[in-house]
């Protein structure tokens, strides 16, 4: 096989490590080729060295060999202080007349492409590049030259979804990966942006895969560097699943891999501490982090094209800090220097920041924006959208469910990404639980009900039943072990109340079908408010937003959009007409007050608005799902007697006498009569 040689330069060049032989030109750019294969720092000088040389000598051959060295070599160690300057000299216009055979042309046009992709990623050379360097890579060429190659077209294929070309290069690799020649460095290097690829691609078994192999090669043939890598990407499989305790230590172990001289491992692992701050929700961490990895792209003179990532993550902490003005211009001035793919991504995420913005500053536009955004995404299929600020994400996608924009596919955003609800998400948000308990009792895992039956599901279901009662819907408002095990098994002594206790909690798990649904933590336990929805919970906070509104001077312009909530979500008693025990009693008696005085108090609102009809319509809704609330029939009457409608009025009260005669037996004729005095106009 033809190797990389100069065209005139075998002569005298430098005395070789053994002393005595003096190595030729091409002999030392072989030499130094090794080096970089096998992923050795020094390569960097030599390349440097030999780019010199052969400058010095007019070669041009040999200056543009190691000029392309240097330049892979550099952007594998994240030194790129040479990288203009070795792109001009690629792709000047004497470069295309300098003789190569096809393997010294892979090695340059690899080089090319790099320089092009990560300095001028618009320029029109990049697909004819890339097209080229694609039939070399299937030449049966140098193998480790092949891989490196490899390596920057998939580069080059996964920011634009090119997946059928991506697989192509990925089955001209597989097989060669197992030849003598192929270095460990070189299949280590290839295999991380082959799993960066599976990832992006949504081959989440491919991407595992990858990332084993990349594992045994490092521990294999001890590269540290190689090992640092993996480690990261451990830390980035965690953060998106919250999985923040794994997160942290994957980071603490790539800080002991760390090698402090590398500025490009210290840029990486900055990378990881920003991400790793958004998710605990850090800011100032977040801000620091994100600032340092800037300097850092700084120091090491990163092209503009590669510092999108550090860039969005600085952004992110912006917004993290609700300084969503700064985080915008942050992302705006990348336009223009990054990568087609992710110029996408980048114009999509600032598309969500100004639809957040509308509908914070309460602007026309605002639903038109949410449209635009939402309709652009799913037009391209894309769910790569603010993954490392999911809270931020989930906001947006508030957004859009709220006004019924795109539902279907921001549903399967959420899924996809698994996000986790925020606070006060709508009851279209695709939780993967979901619980009935007001009017009967039901739950549904990812939309399907699950069935409770047999008489081990009775304590489990209980205990689901009691958590619902005493208000246990988030870490907050957690409730005691030991309470629970006072109510549901005051009868059993020792030991045995926790052992029953702790197999009802591991059957509830098992039925629930949802990993993490039930937190417990601190002898304290509760549902996850991320994952689990609850018509109870929900309707609380109905009420609390009503009273809300109700304020004096308070904006009411949601009232009836509050009003239909309330009515849709109350479906009657807690878990209907079942017989409970008294503290359910109490629970089932705490919600149908607080439902009876919501519409109470809104009713009394639009009588003094005189806005009868609305109030009329109101309390029939409200005596629909609670017939012995008194308050409601007797305001009832009062707007039918407001309109007029005083037959209407006179059958209202005999049935409200009746009702509440039936319910209040042995209730005085004078407090009856009293009862028909009060149902007049207010004034």
């Amino acid at each position: 096989m033809t190797g990389p040689v100069a065209s005139s330069s075998d002569q005298p060049g430098a005395a070789s490590p053994a002393g005595g032989l003096v190595l030729s030109a091409a002999e030392r750019l072989a030499q130094t080729l090794d080096s970089a294969h096998r992923g050795e720092w020094p390569a960097w000088a030599g390349f440097a060295a030999l780019h010199a040389h052969g400058l010095h000598l007019g070669d041009r051959a040999l200056a543009l060999q190691a000029m392309a060295g240097l330049m892979l070599t550099g952007q594998h160690f994240r030194r790129f202080e040479r990288f203009e300057e070795g792109l001009a000299a690629l792709t000047a216009d004497d470069a295309g007349v300098v003789t190569l055979d096809a393997t010294q042309e892979l090695l340059v046009l690899n080089a090319r492409l790099l320089g092009l992709l990560l300095c001028s990623p618009l320029d029109p050379a990049i697909e004819g590049c890339a097209t080229r360097l694609q039939a070399l890579i299937e030449q049966g060429l140098d193998v480790n030259l092949t891989l490196a190659a490899a390596r920057t077209l998939i580069y080059y294929f996964e920011p634009r979804n090119l997946r059928d070309p991506a697989l192509r290069v990925q089955a001209v690799i597989a097989p060669r990966m197992a030849e003598p020649a192929a270095t460990p460095y070189r299949q280590a290097r290839w295999l991380h942006m082959w799993r960066i690829c599976a990832h992006y691609g949504r081959q989440p078994h491919l991407a595992a895969r990858a990332l084993e192999q990349l594992f045994e090669i490092a521990k294999r043939h001890r590269l540290r560097d190689v090992e640092f890598l993996a480690v990261l990407v451990e830390a980035q499989n965690a953060l998106p699943h919250g999985d923040i305790a794994a997160a942290r230590s994957a980071i603490e172990r790539a800080q002991t891999l760390l090698d402090p001289s590398q500025l490009g491992e210290l840029l990486l692992l900055e990378l990881e501490k920003t991400r790793l701050a958004f998710m605990r929700r850090e800011k100032a961490s977040a801000l620091h982090h994100a600032s340092r990895a800037r300097w850092l792209c700084d120091e090491v003179r990163m092209p503009l094209a590669m510092r999108w990532p550090y860039a969005v993550n600085e952004a992110f902490a912006q917004l993290l800090g609700e300084d969503y003005e700064a985080g915008r211009a942050t992302l705006q001035a990348l336009a223009g220097s990054t990568p087609p793919g992710y110029a996408q991504e980048v114009g999509a995420m600032l598309e969500g920041i100004d639809a957040f913005l509308a509908v914070r500053d309460a602007r026309p536009d605002a639903e038109e924006r949410i449209r635009a955004l939402w309709e652009g995404l799913r037009r391209r299929g894309s769910y790569d959208f603010f993954d490392h600020l999911p809270e931020f994400c989930g906001r947006l996608c508030v957004l859009a469910l709220e006004r019924d924009i795109e539902t279907d596919f921001v549903r399967s955003l959420i899924s996809k990404c698994e996000l986790a609800a925020p606070e006060h998400a709508p009851a279209s948000w695709p939780w993967p639980l979901r619980i009935q308990a007001l009017g009967g009792f039901a739950v549904w895992c990812h939309g399907e009900p699950l069935a409770a039956q047999g008489k081990a599901q009775r304590k489990p279901l209980a205990l689901l039943q009691t958590l619902v009662a005493l208000e246990a819907f988030d870490e907050e408002r957690a409730v005691e072990v030991a309470h629970l095990v006072e109510l549901l098994w005051p009868d059993l002594e020792a030991a045995a109340p926790k052992s029953s206790f702790e197999m009802s909690l591991s059957r509830l798990r098992k039925w629930l079908g949802v990993e993490q649904a039930l937190k417990l933590a601190n002898g304290r336990l509760s549902l996850n408010a991320r994952l689990v929805w609850c018509d109870v919970d929900a309707f609380e906070r109905a009420c609390a937003a009503l009273q809300h509104s109700l304020r004096p001077h308070a904006d009411a312009t949601a009232l009836p959009t509050q009003l239909r909530d309330l009515i849709r979500l109350y479906r009657g008693p807690l878990f209907g007409n079942a017989v409970l025990e008294p503290w359910l009693r109490q629970a089932r008696e705490r919600n149908g007050l607080r439902f009876t005085r919501s519409v109470r108090d809104a009713g009394a609102h639009l009588e003094t608005a005189q806005d009868w009809n609305a109030a009329l319509s109101l309390y029939e809704a409200g005596l629909a799902q609670d017939l012995s609330a008194e308050t409601l029939h007797l305001a009832l009457i009062r707007c039918q007697l407001a309109l007029g409608r005083d037959n209407e009025a006179r059958r209202a009260l005999a049935r409200c006498e009746a009702l509440l005669g039936i319910e209040l037996a042995g209730l005085p004729e004078a407090a009856l009569s009293l009862r028909a005095t009060r149902v007049m106009p207010l004034r």
